[in-house]
């Protein structure tokens, strides 16, 4: 009876899923072009973390939930600069929190639009407006803000949470080792504090951050230095007012007026939002209409398998995945070369070197050029290498060249849960990837050695690829972060920049005009429809076989035994700027 009842809610879910499909399908068939008005006024708003780039999902897009990324923010911009139907542009930042080097690209690519003649505004509509928001605002030919709403301009801070009392109390012991000086991670749950290699790296970083924030404003709104200097660390708050007053915006409204004042100089004037732009196809507007150039999104920790989501790493940047797409488009004879766009703190030590072998493959049938987007760090730097040029901005985060492994073991909890683990072994070190058996003398040697090995090749490869001596990459390698402004001075990088610039040079090297607008090929491409409802399907009769606690147990352990002992190539620390 029991089975009977689960086939019956299987058929039922199908057939549920089935007409849903059938009505997102028609849904989308009935939208297929874009009503752009004759005289709009694009509105874009930047809000909380903007990822990199979002895969394209039919089902999204008809339920009308997609998502702003960076790649429909850099083509919106692209094709409103050259959209006649686009008089004007409003940007509302909102809490904004992606990392510094996107801070970078999103102003470069305001500047970049305002080379067209037309305006670009920046609304900061929210009760409280921060250092992220404001950053990007000035980069705008005017700046607005409710005379009664605030702006608080804090500089930059760092924060690192420290968990060894923490372990302690609940009786988990955490062993790690590491190469490399500066290679740190696990120190924040070894460690109450940071070791003196951690608050160097972050005293530079943390330094570059401030005084690009400084000069940033400085020149977008024509104060000095010092001033701004001055703003921040005396005044640091300020109401709609007293901004206006001090040159940091130029006029208290609400966002109604400020339409009504853009529809006098604009007669007709009529909103349109960026998420509804991003449809309008850049062909239509004789733009990317040409030869074709895969750009192949590198985004997350880096892993074995395909792309998805985890619980402890967020977004996984599966190299199964990521080396598909890079075959693919090497193969293709349409494709005259690759832009990797990295956004990835490393990960896994096996996948990255199967993701820098992948590369040098696909070098050898057309150019590669990489190009780094907030992070290009420890197995994120390990593919970068592998391109032909490297391309930062000066904030991106690169470098981290070292390993570390390490374990949890849960003996002291279970002992103050009352549980008890009792085990029989053959074999001297069968107890090395165990959760409740910590490493002895022996195993840390074991697991020492494999790290040793794996820094290693990595230092060899990037002295290889940057036409250095090992000792020279050695020095700069320890696990130390550079900023790519830090890094192209080293010699680690080889051009400041944006992914305009990357596509230039991926121009050049594939001997094709500057001038010509350059159709590009996103990887990973739409999802599939099919394989979205399916797997909505397969989800919900997986549930139904299984306990939500031991599900929950599960995965888990699964995510536990699938990083324990493993060498990793990450960054040193998680970076968190406040």
């Amino acid at each position: 009876m029991k089975t009977f009842f689960q086939v019956f809610l299987a058929v039922f879910i199908s057939l549920g899923i089935i007409f849903v499909g059938l009505f997102i399908i028609l849904s989308a068939l009935a939208q297929t072009s874009v009503n752009i008005p004759d005289h709009a006024l694009l509105q874009i708003d930047l809000q909380g973390d903007i990822a990199e780039y979002i895969a394209p999902d039919p089902v999204e897009e008809a339920l009308g939930r997609t998502r702003l990324d960076m790649r429909k923010f850099r083509d919106n911009l692209e094709k409103a600069a050259v959209d006649d139907r686009i008089e004007a542009v409003v940007i509302r930042p909102d809490l904004l929190g992606v990392g510094f080097g996107k801070l970078q690209e999103i102003t470069a690519l305001i500047h970049k639009f305002r080379r067209s003649g037309k305006k670009i505004y920046a609304y900061l509509g929210s009760d409280m407006s921060f250092t992220r928001d404001y950053y990007v605002a000035s980069a705008c030919d005017s700046v607005f803000m409710p005379a009664d709403a605030n702006l608080f301009l804090t500089g930059v801070r760092s924060e690192v949470t420290f968990y060894k009392d923490f372990f302690k109390k609940i009786g988990v012991n955490a062993q790690f080792l590491h190469i490399g000086k500066y290679k740190n991670a696990p120190d924040s749950y070894t460690r109450d504090k940071m070791s003196p290699y951690q608050k160097e790296v972050l005293n530079d970083i943390i330094g570059q951050y401030y005084n690009d924030i400084v000069q940033t404003i400085s020149a977008n709104r024509g104060l000095k230095p010092v001033n701004v200097d001055q703003l921040i660390n005396q005044q640091t708050g300020f109401s709609g007012n007293k901004a206006k007053e001090l040159g940091l915006v130029d006029g208290t409204l609400f966002y109604s007026q400020l339409e009504k004042i853009l529809a006098q100089k604009h007669p007709g004037l009529r909103r349109l939002k960026a998420l509804d732009y991003a449809l309008e196809p850049a062909s239509s507007l004789h733009i990317r209409n040409k030869r074709r150039f895969a750009v192949i999104n590198c985004v997350g920790t880096i892993y074995g398998g395909s792309e998805g989501e985890n619980p402890m790493f967020g977004k996984m940047l599966g190299a199964k995945t990521i080396i598909a797409n890079i075959r693919k488009a090497a193969k293709a004879r349409s494709i005259k070369a690759i832009i990797l766009r990295i956004d990835s703190p490393g990960g896994a030590s096996l996948p990255s070197a199967a993701l820098y072998q992948a590369i040098l493959e696909a070098k050898k049938r057309k150019p590669v050029i990489a190009s780094v987007s907030d992070l290009g760090a420890s197995g994120g730097f390990y593919m970068a290498v592998a391109a032909d040029e490297i391309v930062a901005t000066p904030n991106s985060l690169v470098g981290s060249i070292g390993i570390f492994a390490g374990k949890f073991t849960f003996d002291g909890t279970y002992g103050k849960l009352g549980v008890h683990v009792d085990a029989v072994q053959k074999g001297r070190h069968a107890d090395l990837f165990s959760v409740t058996e910590p490493w002895n003398k022996e195993e840390k040697a074991i697991i020492q050695n494999i790290l040793r090995e794996f820094y290693h090749g990595f230092v060899s490869k990037v002295a290889k690829a940057r036409h250095k001596t090992y000792e020279e990459v050695d020095r700069l390698a320890q696990g130390h972060v550079w900023t790519g402004l830090q890094a192209f001075r080293y010699g680690l990088v080889d051009t400041i920049g944006t992914f305009y610039t990357a596509l230039s040079i991926a121009k050049q090297k594939a001997g094709i005009p500057q001038s010509e607008s350059v159709r590009l090929v996103n990887y990973p491409r739409k999802k599939s429809l099919m394989n979205e409802l399916l797997g909505n399907l397969g989800v919900l009769i997986d549930y139904n076989h299984r306990h939500w606690l031991a599900d929950a147990l599960n995965r888990a352990k699964t995510i536990l035994t699938e990083w324990q002992n493993k060498p990793l190539a990450l960054l040193p620390f998680r970076l968190e700027f406040k």
